[in-house]
């Protein structure tokens, strides 16, 4: 998870490099900013979604591993 939002964050900085031209205005650099920022929200939002289902998925593992294992102590007793 770590390593996605790393590799996010240096994708979105690679995209909003300065073009070298000092001659842009204002409003042209803070629509590019905003379109940035939205991508990178729904980036972050889409990674979120991703690590709850894991989790999810995780504590159904878990709590299938945890009845097999009542279930192999009850053939014990």
């Amino acid at each position: 998870m770590k390593y996605f939002i790393l590799a996010v964050s240096i994708a979105l900085v690679a995209c909003g490099g300065s073009s070298g031209d000092d001659s842009n205005d204002r409003d042209s650099n803070d629509t590019v900013g905003a379109e940035i920022a939205e991508d990178y929200n729904k980036a972050m939002d889409k990674a979120k979604d991703v690590e709850r289902q894991l989790q999810e998925q995780q504590r159904k593992l878990d709590d299938a591993v945890e009845g097999v294992e009542e279930d192999d102590d009850a053939v014990k007793d």
